[in-house]
């Protein structure tokens, strides 16, 4: 029995001992607001029963519903809501149609017994919260909830029990507070239930959370559309994207590990849903290690001076930028090839142009499993080994764009 079944028993459980020490301390006191808390129990032990079945359904799967029965649990959370409301109904009719006395001699015996279900329905409702949010069920998050206006209520009647030593009649009172603890409970249920039912986006912090996660892949150029939807205790995600490749086998892997590390940050994601493109390109980036003349290609591509960076238009084959840097690593003791490599990445860099064979090596691989093209040139001038990559490169690359 999973964690959210056995949360639901304990409820269940619960709800009765409720019933049996409010309606206990109802018949010895006359209470009205004892006895409306009682009925309110009541409702509560329907409502935990409902859960349960509500739960053990929604991990059903059928042919006939694709995307699983997990909404049967906000639909449980709804029926919650009315049941509440129901209780909440009664107690008004109880207030204005029957009669409420205390007898002074049971005022002690009923003080006792309602600041234990204070204690129980203070423990109870916290742990059940605890173990929804843990779960992510909806059910077990409403019926807590439910708990809790239990102990509110019970706070409000035994003010009414200590206002009844000093002769003050607050009974009724007191009641019609339980009455508006129990609509507001209600409500909540309701409101977040209906969401879910029609499919309402997900909350910001979620979609914030995959906004990030799918920003930090230097692979993605371009987030066009991120929704999100509740199913019970799951969440579906929809990703509309840029993709910086160009294959659909590259594709393929970016998605993948994109759906894994959102299902590994984000609890009770059932289904990531990604369509994408790949990003029309119009310029192209060339990246070359330099010696300390800042002319010649180096023989070392972790430890060249200089990296010169052109960025080239591919519409009429024109250079709109051409800078030298620093090779901000050349003084790193290890790791200067890795840490170059990812350096380059950030500038966007499409082609590198080297004299130094890098397959088989960190730098070979970093720059490999991003897809940038790796030129050996037979040329030592930068210049004349950029007009052959260019005369190579670039046309075959405009002709391959999407």
């Amino acid at each position: 029995m999973e964690t959210s079944e056995k949360t639901a028993w304990l409820s269940i459980l619960t709800n009765v001992a409720l019933v049996a020490i409010k309606t206990t301390l109802a018949l010895l006191s006359g209470s009205l607001a004892i006895k409306a808390d009682a009925i309110h129990s009541l409702s509560d032990v329907v409502s935990s029963a409902v859960i349960l079945i509500g739960i053990k359904i929604s991990k059903r799967k059928s042919g006939s519903f694709p995307y699983g029965l997990y909404k049967v649990e906000n639909l449980v959370a709804l029926v919650t809501s009315g049941l509440i409301l129901l209780a909440g109904y009664e107690i008004v009719r109880e207030v204005f149609a029957g009669s409420s006395r205390l007898p002074p001699q049971q005022l002690l015996l009923a003080t006792v017994g309602i600041v234990l279900t204070i204690v129980i329905t203070w423990l109870f409702s916290r742990y059940e919260l605890r173990k929804g949010l843990e779960t992510g069920s909806p059910s077990l998050i409403a019926d807590a909830r439910h708990i809790w206006t239990d102990m509110l209520s019970s706070i409000v009647i035994l003010a009414s029990l200590i206002g009844n030593v000093f002769g003050w009649n607050l009974d009724r009172y007191a009641a019609m507070v339980v009455v508006v603890f129990i609509v507001r409970a209600a409500f909540t249920i309701l409101l977040d239930a209906i969401r879910v039912l029609l499919d309402a986006s997900l909350d910001h912090a979620s979609l914030n959370q995959v906004r990030e996660i799918i920003l930090d892949n230097p692979k993605v150029t371009q987030i066009n559309a991120v929704r999100g939807r509740n199913a019970g205790r799951y969440k579906f995600v929809e990703l509309d994207l840029s993709l910086n490749v160009k294959n659909l086998k590259m594709g393929h892997r970016v998605v993948e590990e994109l759906k894994r590390t959102i299902k590994s940050r984000l609890d009770n994601v059932d289904h990531v849903l990604v369509h994408y493109a790949p990003q029309t390109k119009d310029t192209l980036v060339y990246g070359m290690p330099l010696d300390d003349d800042g002319q010649t290609l180096s023989e070392h591509f972790g430890e060249a001076s200089f990296f010169r960076l052109v960025t080239i238009d591919l519409r009429n084959d024109t250079i709109l930028q051409d800078t030298k840097q620093d090779n901000p690593y050349l003084q790193e003791d290890k790791a200067k090839g890795l840490k170059v490599a990812n350096w380059l990445l950030e500038q966007n860099l499409d082609v590198i142009i080297v004299k130094q064979e890098l397959e088989g090596k960190g730098p070979g691989y970093v720059l490999g499993e991003a897809e940038i093209e790796i030129m050996l040139a037979k040329e030592t001038l930068a210049d004349d080994a950029l007009r052959q990559a260019r005369a190579a490169i670039g046309k075959s690359w405009l002709e391959d764009r999407p």
